[in-house]
């Protein structure tokens, strides 16, 4: 992570659009009285290829206006417009260039609260029933029976755990204070911790102990180190905003950067700020479609467990054909609005359409597959192809698949005679006996494969069942009855009691 800060020597804020430029480069530029006539020779070349010889007169944190040698108009051009490499060059040299310092980290723990918030700071010990907590607005007790989990190692900001002044205090300790390169070394930290103030202060000390001692680097730094200071209230301002978007609350940072521009009107900090609500933006867009995509899968886990608790299998259809993706775009919603509160259920259904694929998910219909029907259990499964007997026994083989054909044929027909009544029954009767595990799992299947609002596998997985190895017919040895008239002894095929005569539990997967 890095602090990035613009330090800004403007004259006049004059904005200058592209176009703008292209014509004063035409026709020769604005005739004007050069504000600083000793100005020395520069080319500027420019992202086009283009290349103009003048005077650099003034600059903003937007433009800089320079007078063409050629004509000696003024030409005013964003900085946008020049060359990438002598756009950095420049704003260096004028104190523009984003300073980035890299950030002073400390090892951090999070605790997970059971209502979903988070707590980082670093623990400082226990108590019977809390946890001892430091982070930068002090210490705090939370309760254990409100944690739910701990975790160690996190790398966050230092500033996130402890106050600029308690920071710098830790420092001034252990340096030698008659040692200019340890005062050089130390204001360096400041700066990296946003105490521009003891910055500035170690920066003069570290040249009044020896007027050798990095002399053109200190004559540099001081002027940048100066402005800073007297930009604290701002930076800090910033800062604080700053660390609300690492804290996730999004929403409250960007208020806050509405409350900055009416505290300071003018700002010279006007484009960090508008690159800080941008940085925002992003990290909010990404975070949400982070959560919608984990969310939406969570959801469909989750009120899939809920039916399956409940309910009949015709209720069951009928909440999935009608209710449980309205549902489940409801419960993401509710959850990514904690995080957007002006997001729309229509942002986040594209969200989800627009996510990363992932890993495969699978989904079983398991024993249930029958529920389905024939037909749509064993689509898209392999198609047999049926070849000419080749020997004894693949006659023997193919006069049983024969036989177990003409078999269910007639337990359809059967089926078919007894009316739809005695279906449903043994329908409900079938679902009621499933355990809650195997309806969940069933009810995710299906939504994957009837909702539209998933990627599937385009091959299902089709096993055979455990029980008839997927013939659907099983043989049943009857001994016969007494009774006269009764059903002869013998090996008699009965329809297979596992998979209900299809012959294979269906699986799918998705993502």
């Amino acid at each position: 992570m890095k602090h990035r800060l613009i330090l800004p020597l403007a004259l006049a804020a004059v904005a200058g659009p592209a176009v703008a430029l292209t014509a004063a480069l035409q026709d020769g530029g604005t005739p004007f009285a050069p504000a600083v006539p000793d100005a020395p020779l520069s080319m500027l070349r420019f992202r086009d290829g283009s290349i103009q010889w003048g005077r650099i007169l003034e600059h903003t944190p937007d433009d800089l206006s320079f007078e063409r040698i050629d004509t000696g108009g003024l030409v005013r051009a964003p900085w946008g417009l020049l060359d990438p490499v002598q756009e950095n060059d420049l704003r260096m040299r004028f104190g523009y260039i984003e300073i980035e310092g890299e950030e002073v980290m400390a090892t951090a723990q999070m605790l997970v609260l059971i209502d979903g918030s988070e707590v980082v700071g670093k623990i400082l010990g226990y108590t019977e029933n809390e946890i001892i907590v430091k982070d930068r607005s002090g210490t705090r007790y939370v309760s254990k029976a409100l944690v739910r989990d701990t975790r160690d190692g996190l790398r966050v900001s230092a500033l996130e755990l402890f106050t600029k002044e308690e920071l710098y205090s830790q420092q001034l300790v252990g340096i030698d204070l008659e040692d200019p390169q340890a005062h050089f070394d130390l204001a360096v930290y400041c700066e990296r911790i946003l105490a521009f103030t003891q910055a500035r202060d170690h920066y003069l000390a570290a040249g009044a102990l020896d007027a050798e001692f990095m002399a053109a680097e200190l004559a540099s730094i001081l002027p940048r180190v100066e402005i800073k200071v007297g930009q604290q209230e701002q930076l800090d301002f910033l800062a604080a905003v700053d660390q609300l978007k690492r804290r996730k609350k999004y929403d409250e940072a960007l208020i806050q950067l509405d409350v900055f521009d009416g505290l300071f009107e003018d700002s010279p900090l006007r484009v960090d700020r508008l690159k800080l609500a941008d940085r925002i933006e992003k990290a909010r867009d990404k975070h949400v479609r982070d959560e919608v995509k984990r969310r939406w899968y969570l959801a469909i886990e989750r009120l899939a467990g809920v039916v399956a608790r409940g309910g009949g299998y015709e209720e069951t259809l009928g909440y999935l054909d009608e209710t449980m993706s309205e549902e489940i775009l409801a419960y993401v919603h509710d959850n990514v609005s904690t995080l957007w509160a002006e997001v729309e259920s229509d942002q986040v259904r594209q969200m989800w359409l627009e996510r990363k694929p992932g890993r495969w998910r699978p989904a079983s219909y398991g024993l249930g597959t029958w529920l389905l029907g024939e037909d749509e259990a064993l689509a898209g499964g392999p198609v047999q192809t049926q070849a000419a007997p080749a020997s004894e026994r693949d006659q023997e083989r193919q006069a049983l698949e024969e036989r177990i054909s003409r078999f269910l044929r007639n337990q359809e027909m059967a089926k078919a005679a007894r009316g739809s009544e005695d279906d449903e029954e043994d329908v409900e009767a079938f679902w009621a006996t499933l355990s809650y595990a195997a309806r969940k799992n069933w009810i995710v299947a299906y939504y994957a494969e009837h909702s539209g609002e998933v990627e599937l596998r385009p091959k299902p997985e089709l096993h055979n069942c455990r029980e008839c190895a997927g013939t659907g017919t099983r043989e049943v040895l009857y001994t016969g009855s007494a009774r006269t008239g009764g059903p002869p002894s013998g090996m008699r095929m009965v329809a297979c009691e596992t998979c209900k005569g299809i012959g294979r539990t269906r699986r799918v997967r998705y993502r």
